[in-house]
């Protein structure tokens, strides 16, 4: 009989704001701890939440192996690694102060605009340790929040957001980036004419693309991807991957099942070829697939797939990406994709982007294109970091097809 156990430790800071005030500030923390053992091709799993006894967790595992869940062990063998990427990202006794600072001066600098919702901070150790003399450990921070924004003369209960998730901060660089939003948000401009670029949150496209990489949906014959492996389905500069080395994002190098792939990456499209699905070490098994590293349970449940770290890869400098003017995406709402692959996108907020700039509000419109177009004739390529200097802004650039302009 083998078996395995994580520890997960969380902390979180988290700041509420409200009407342009911080106005409380919560402390967090969780323990949990999750045994599985192994026997006879099947898995029992508990888990528990705070401190206790070891051993009788794993007896209330062992005894779970009654439900007969079928599982394979294959454990990973003889293998140490810890990494601590822990960072002073704002001392715990200047967390509210700081944040006070940051939303008074928004207000000051946006008067015509209230602030609200959660600024977090959390910490996280993660150790995941074997019956086969292999243990990892994790440690990582970052602050996070998305800043729901409201025009003061508006009706509606939000107007747009700004998020972050970043492993460092920088107050003149959020009042910045919220500052390209917000001084031309009362200038309305009209549909550029003819074929534009469109500039959107690369997730908002790539989310689709995922769906459908996920093994017993390919396998099943059910995704628009089945039997594709091994084909150039997109542009040769779509890479498509799980990342879990990412600089300025906190994951750990390994998934919940204690899966560490080369690199600490895991590629679905490289060079617009699709070579691998989603897996965990059920599927893996069951379909004679790569494990993708994806293997996430939650709590006390048996593993599934998940995507973390997933991402597309950069491929140049926007002002590389886009000559001109192009249609920048800020907010979608009600997106759905047929079973052709041709994704529609309702856009509630967008900007006229020209020359490296936000230059005014567009009316609301639609967009819409095909999955394989938009990353393949249509695509132009991935920005990071490019409209903002802060917030999250990995962007697809593409031709997509404007229309229901109001």
């Amino acid at each position: 009989m083998e078996h395995e156990k994580l520890t997960i430790k969380e902390t979180s800071y988290s700041v509420n704001v409200s009407g342009s005030k911080v106005d409380s500030l919560r402390v967090k923390q969780d323990l949990k701890t999750v045994i599985r053992v192994y026997d006879d091709g099947k898995i029992g799993v508990a888990g528990r939440i705070g401190e206790g006894d070891d051993g009788a967790l794993f007896e209330e595992a062992k005894a779970k192996l009654a439900q007969n869940i079928a599982y394979p062990c294959n454990l990973a063998e003889n293998q140490k690694r810890e990494e601590n990427k822990i960072k002073n990202i704002i001392a715990e006794k200047d967390y509210v102060k700081t944040l006070k600072k940051l939303i008074a001066r928004l207000s000051e600098c946006y008067p015509d605009f209230v602030f609200s919702n959660k600024i977090n901070i959390g910490e996280e150790e993660i150790v995941y340790e074997n019956s086969k003399n292999t243990k990892y450990s994790y440690k990582g921070n970052e602050i996070g929040g998305a800043l729901v924004i409201k025009d003061k003369a508006s009706a509606n209960i939000m107007d747009l957001s700004y998020g972050f998730n970043k492993t460092c901060y920088d107050e003149d660089k959020i009042v910045s980036d919220i500052g390209k939003l917000l001084n031309v948000y009362h200038k309305k401009v009209g549909m550029p004419e003819g074929e534009i670029p469109v500039i959107i949150n690369a997730m908002e496209v790539m989310q689709y693309v995922a769906q459908h990489m996920v093994a017993e949906l390919y396998v099943s014959g059910s995704s628009l991807l089945s039997g594709k492996l091994g084909e150039k389905i997109f542009d040769g500069k779509v890479n498509i991957l799980t990342d879990r080395a990412q600089a300025d994002k906190s994951i750990a190098f390994f998934d919940t099942e204690g899966v560490v792939n080369k690199d600490d990456k895991f590629h679905f499209v490289k060079d617009g070829v699709f070579t691998g699905v989603a897996t965990y070490k059920r599927s893996s098994a069951n379909f004679n697939l790569p494990l993708s590293g994806g293997g996430y349970a939650p709590f006390d449940e048996v593993p599934q797939t998940s995507f973390t770290g997933f991402k597309a890869a950069r491929t140049d400098e926007l002002k590389n990406l886009v000559k001109g003017k192009a249609i920048y995406v800020v907010i979608t709402s009600g997106g759905d994709m047929t079973p052709d692959g041709t994704l529609g996108l309702p856009v509630q907020l967008a900007y006229l982007y020209e020359n490296g700039k936000l230059v005014g509000k567009l009316p609301e419109f639609g967009i819409k294109g095909n999955l394989f177009e938009l990353l393949g004739k249509d695509f132009i390529g991935i920005a990071r970091d490019a409209v903002f200097d802060f917030a999250d802004d990995n962007v697809l650039v593409a031709k997509f097809k404007v229309n229901n302009v109001k």
